[in-house]
């Protein structure tokens, strides 16, 4: 089950106790999808559920059964046809909306729900939001009135980009924060919740990500460092220069020898008497300069 589905189905099936906000959630999926041809209006849907629940909006308001059938040339979408001269002169009215018209041009406001009420019929009938756990994407495919409702967007703050994708066009956000505004303004709140707790998963998941990374990385130089110091006492035992050593690095040198694996904090609980960890890793490395000088001597030799 989809993201988008399951925004959609919450759409349809939340109670609109106002009939404007009912009217305004119409409007939007005739604004989104809707074509008219003489009286004949129609649009097309990808679920039967979302058409059958249009089908009783159109016969609330338009007083008209609409038809709901599959194209003969199949599909996932469902086509919905009505006649009413009034709903195809609406329709036909969106390809003239003047460059400066507002949202209360297409739906009359008469209550501070229908703009929330409007943007869900746009989505519901042609938007797709991708799962946030995955990628953070919201796109409305709206052919010719892509430009319309980027305008609308933009009145709401926002900042929508527009393309063209298989000969459809897209109005689209990839912004999180933006498209987290839009369902805020559709009031579909628990979308914005799920976009911020993909969000908050995804910061966890970069930080656990570094925190494992720099482990690793230490201990990677850790065992780095400990193998050369091993590699530099083996060629002093082989060459008999451990004796050149002063006593307490010779002593710990061979301990070393002796337990080549364990961590620093055991093999300084071996020493006698015992030091600290800081204090083995010193000597340790004292072994390695003294121990690099006695081999590049002997070698020269």
């Amino acid at each position: 089950m989809s993201v988008s589905y399951e925004i959609k189905k919450e759409i349809i099936t939340q109670q609109y106790k106002s009939a404007c906000c009912r009217r305004a959630l119409l409007t939007g999926i005739l604004f989104a999808r809707g074509e008219a041809e003489g009286k004949c209006s129609g649009f097309s849907l990808e679920k039967m559920e979302f058409a059958e629940f249009s089908a009783g909006l159109i016969r609330e308001f338009y007083n008209k059964e609409a038809v709901i059938y599959r194209p003969p040339r199949g599909g996932r979408f469902y086509i919905v046809d009505f006649d009413s001269s009034s709903a195809s002169k609406f329709i036909s009215s969106l390809g003239n909306l003047s460059n400066d018209f507002t949202v209360c041009d297409i739906i009359t406001q008469k209550c501070s729900t229908c703009l929330q009420s409007f943007l869900r019929g746009v989505f519901l009938a042609s938007g797709r939001l991708s799962n946030p756990e995955k990628q953070f994407s919201l796109e409305f495919s709206l052919g010719e009135r892509v430009d319309a409702f980027a305008k609308i967007l933009q009145d709401l703050s926002l900042s929508p980009r527009i393309t063209t994708r298989k000969y459809a066009d897209i109005v689209y956000f990839r912004n999180s924060y933006q498209i987290e505004d839009f369902f805020g303004h559709a009031g579909i709140n628990h979308a914005v919740f799920n976009i911020i707790e993909a969000k908050i998963n995804a910061l966890a998941r970069r930080e656990s990500q570094r925190f494992l990374n720099c482990v690793t990385g230490n201990y990677n130089r850790m065992v780095d460092v400990s193998e050369r110091q091993i590699a530099v006492i083996k060629r002093l035992e082989e060459l008999n220069l451990l004796s050149s050593l002063p006593d307490e690095l010779a002593t710990t040198a061979r301990l070393r020898l002796d337990y080549p694996e364990v961590p620093l904090s055991f093999l300084a609980s071996k020493m006698t008497p015992a030091i600290s960890k800081s204090g083995l890793s010193h000597r340790l490395k004292k072994i390695e300069e003294l121990g690099a000088k006695l081999l590049g001597e002997n070698t020269k030799e």
